[in-house]
């Protein structure tokens, strides 16, 4: 028994190992530019020691993938109990919003969403259990902290729609830094949700709505 806890605390090891690299050498070089040989050399570890856990590179994507999303997710709920208590409820969810899009491992799941679109298995991969990973984690993290909307179909609706747009602005400033250009497209977004917040104070829970089945 004590022998199989060895060799499990191994594999656990070695897999956090290789995952920790692979973020980095994604953050780094791209997913083009993320061969195993500089996994492998990051994590110390041996090109055979990944092939024993992961038959492909894109098959230890998906631990990659979760493991980004997990820590972007930590960061924002660290982010939640820090914002002031006088803060309005659309300006915090904004701030939410933001703070996933901005943590420097949001451009990692950008890089392997990216990647998906031309590559056979890791499309696959993204576009099974995978695909509603960061979208479930959203949902989960707005119901918990906003309750009194969350028997509104129509706010999730509106945040999830928001939130492509915020991918978006995330991926456009990877290119060149538009200040101006984010800021009004963040008073827009602000808008908006003070528009349905109040829209779902007002009329109540929206049920005919369904959540949309976005692939973030």
């Amino acid at each position: 028994m004590q022998t199989r806890r060895t060799q499990q605390s191994r594999r656990e090891s070695t897999i956090g190992k290789l995952v920790e690299a692979a973020i980095e050498c994604l953050l780094e070089s791209g997913y083009h530019g993320t061969s195993v040989q500089l996994i492998c050399g990051r994590a110390g570890v041996s090109q055979g020691a990944l092939f024993r856990h992961f038959a492909t590179k894109n098959e230890l994507m998906q631990p990659v993938g979760r493991k980004v999303v997990d820590d972007i997710f930590e960061s924002a709920l660290t982010l939640a109990a820090q914002l002031p208590a006088g803060m309005c409820e659309e300006e915090r969810i904004i701030a939410l919003m933001k703070a996933l899009v901005m943590s420097p491992r949001h451009i990692v799941l950008l890089e392997l969403l990216m990647a998906a679109r031309t590559t056979p298995d890791l499309r696959d991969i993204f576009l099974g259990s995978s695909s509603t990973y960061f979208r479930d984690r959203f949902v989960a993290m707005m119901a918990s902290l906003f309750p009194r909307y969350a028997i509104s179909t129509g706010f999730f609706a509106t945040l999830l729609t928001m939130m492509t747009t915020m991918h978006g602005m995330a991926l456009y400033r990877t290119l060149a830094e538009h200040p101006e250009g984010d800021k009004m497209r963040e008073q827009w977004l602000l808008s908006a949700l003070r528009a349905e917040l109040e829209r779902i104070r007002q009329e109540g829970a929206d049920t005919r709505n369904p959540v949309y089945q976005l692939p973030f």
